[in-house]
C-alpha cells in the first residue's frame, strides 16, 4: 500500500464505520482501512459514527488520526487526545427516557449511555454486541435507580410490530422535541431516540470550521440514514453500494458494498489516480 502516491492533500473527509469500513461489529475491511490510513498523512480524516469511543477508538488509533472524533452520530464531538478542542455533548433528560418506557408495555428492553457508562434497563446476553462492552461500565436495573443524568439518547427494543405506534407515541407526546429512528433488526423493533439536534452533520460543520477546510474540499463516506445530514454538509457524499435509499438519492457518488472494499474504490480513484 505504500507505494501509492497521494496525489490530493488538505481534503477533510468524514467516515462512517458500521457497513462502511466494519461490518457484523468487528469484520474489518483491511484494504480499504490500509489505503485510508495512507490518505490521511496528506489529509483530515474524521470519524463520524453512532458508535461510542470506546469501540472507534481502535480505528482512530489504527489509521494514525490527530483529527477530532463524532461519536454518537454527533452527540458526542470532541478530541480523544487534544483538550483545547472544546468538547460538546447533546442529552436527551433523563426523564423522558423513563417516561416511555412507563408508557409503552411493548419495549422490551432498552439501553442509553452517558459517555462510555452503558446503562441497561434488563440484562439480557443476546443484546451484548449492541452494547460493545470493551471499555464500558455497564449498569443493569431501573433507570429510575441507576441512571445518574440525562444521555445522550437511547436504543430501545420493542414488539416486532410495534414501530408504528412507537412512532405515533414520540410524535405526539414530544412533539419534535424528540425524534426516533429505525434499524433493521430480526428479532426486535429496534430504534434510537434522540435530540433533534444530534447529527452527524452538526458534528461535521463543527470540525470543517475548525480547521478552515472549503466545502470544495469536503467528502462524507458512509451508508445510513443517519448520515443524511453529514452528506448535506459536504461536497461531495460518497454512498456505499448497501446504502439506506434515502442516502442513495442524495449521494453524488455510488461506490461498493463495505464486502467488495467500496471505500478502497473511491479513495484510489479520487485519491490516487
Amino acid at each position: 500500500m505504500t507505494n501509492l502516491e497521494i496525489k490530493k492533500k488538505g481534503y477533510l473527509i468524514a467516515v462512517d464505520l458500521d457497513d462502511t469500513l466494519v461490518t457484523g461489529f468487528d469484520k474489518n475491511d483491511t484494504k480499504s482501512l490500509e489505503l485510508l490510513k495512507e490518505v490521511a498523512k496528506y489529509n483530515y480524516v474524521v470519524i463520524a459514527t453512532g458508535r461510542p469511543l470506546r469501540s472507534s477508538i481502535y480505528y482512530y488509533n489504527m489509521l494514525g488520526l490527530t483529527t477530532p472524533i463524532i461519536n454518537y452520530n454527533g452527540a458526542l464531538v470532541h478530541h480523544p487526545y487534544d483538550k483545547k478542542f472544546k468538547k460538546s455533548y447533546i442529552s436527551v433528560p433523563k426523564d423522558w427516557i423513563i417516561k416511555i418506557i412507563d408508557d409503552n408495555s411493548f419495549i422490551k428492553n432498552i439501553f442509553c449511555e452517558i459517555e462510555d457508562n452503558i446503562y441497561l434497563y434488563k440484562k439480557q446476553d443476546e443484546l451484548n454486541p449492541y452494547l460493545h462492552l470493551d471499555g464500558g461500565i455497564l449498569n443493569v436495573g431501573s433507570f429510575k435507580y441507576t441512571l445518574p443524568s440525562d444521555p445522550n439518547g437511547a436504543i430501545i427494543f420493542s414488539e416486532l410490530g410495534s414501530g408504528e405506534a412507537f412512532q405515533k407515541y414520540i410524535d405526539e407526546e414530544f412533539k419534535g422535541k424528540l425524534l426516533v429512528r429505525f434499524w433493521n433488526c430480526d428479532d426486535y423493533s429496534l430504534c434510537e431516540v434522540y435530540n433533534p439536534l444530534t447529527t452527524k452533520g452538526n458534528g461535521i460543520k463543527r470540525i470543517i470550521d475548525y480547521y478552515h477546510i472549503d466545502k470544495d474540499k469536503t467528502i462524507a463516506i458512509a451508508d445510513g440514514h443517519n448520515d443524511i445530514e453529514l452528506f448535506k454538509e459536504v461536497k461531495i457524499g460518497v454512498a456505499m453500494a448497501n446504502s439506506h435509499e434515502d442516502l442513495l438519492k442524495i449521494a453524488t457518488y455510488k461506490t461498493k458494498s463495505v464486502q467488495e472494499h467500496g471505500v478502497y474504490e473511491f479513495l484510489y480513484e479520487f485519491f490516487c489516480k
